[in-house]
């Protein structure tokens, strides 16, 4: 059904809105998302509740809410609004996993995590394990993937020692090797840690190796940078 809405003060709006709240999104099971990508791959997932838009979008199976531009722009979170909306299910997680999995522990930044997420989908990490306090629904996060947590497996705070099978490797500084010197094994979780602390003491031990990269004329690097080379490289056949 097609609806037109005028008033920031409809309930509708002022549902929309309040799903920037972390506490409220999670209560209701729902997450808001921008972009017509974003609405493509939600439709394609079956994630896809409603959408507000400027103008109405044919074929579109869900309830559409018409807003005027000016509206869009007191409503969107974005920095240039595309004129969509999309209100979503949360994505069920399964607990199946595929051969390479990422691990990130307790990644605090929302654009680290946002990009980390994009970039294992390029890398064909389809099962990501998020653990401490990082969540997929905040929006920072939902605008930096892309669109890419429709197509990816993301569990919350699994127990990795339930992952018997799996080549453990923790990025780590002391007592690691140089990630280009190791042995790949196609069955793995790759672990990336807090940016300001690493990878955890208890995460460390189960660990099968501990890995690095090494780098010149820089300390470290940014952990979402770091992620992306590490999974590159252990993708290689």
């Amino acid at each position: 059904m097609i609806y037109k809405i005028d008033s920031r003060q409809n309930a509708k709006i002022k549902d929309l809105v309040k799903l920037s709240n972390p506490k409220y999104s999670k209560e209701k099971r729902l997450f808001k998302i921008e972009g017509f990508h974003a609405l493509e791959m939600a439709k394609e997932s079956g994630a896809l509740k409603e959408v507000f838009v400027t103008k109405e979008i044919k074929d579109l199976d869900v309830d559409q809410f018409v807003v005027s531009p000016q509206l869009m722009e007191t409503i969107s979170s974005a920095k240039s609004p595309q004129g969509v909306i999309c209100v979503c299910d949360y994505i069920k997680e399964k607990d199946k996993f595929g051969d390479k999995i990422l691990c990130l522990d307790n990644v605090s930044d929302p654009g680290n995590l946002g990009t980390l997420l994009r970039t294992a989908l390029a890398f064909g990490y389809n099962d990501v394990i998020l653990l401490g306090g990082c969540s997929q629904y905040n929006e920072k996060v939902l605008q930096s993937t892309q669109g890419a947590i429709f197509s990816l497996n993301i569990v919350n705070n699994y127990d990795l020692k339930l992952l018997k099978d799996y080549e453990i490797y923790a990025t780590e500084i002391k007592g690691s090797v140089d990630l280009s010197t190791i042995v790949k094994t196609s069955q793995h979780i790759l672990i990336l840690g807090n940016e300001a602390h690493g990878v955890s003491k208890e995460l460390l031990e189960l660990a099968s190796k501990r890995i690095r990269i090494d780098i010149k004329n820089i300390e470290s690097l940014n952990v979402a940078v770091a992620g992306a080379i590490a999974m590159y490289e252990l993708s290689k056949n």
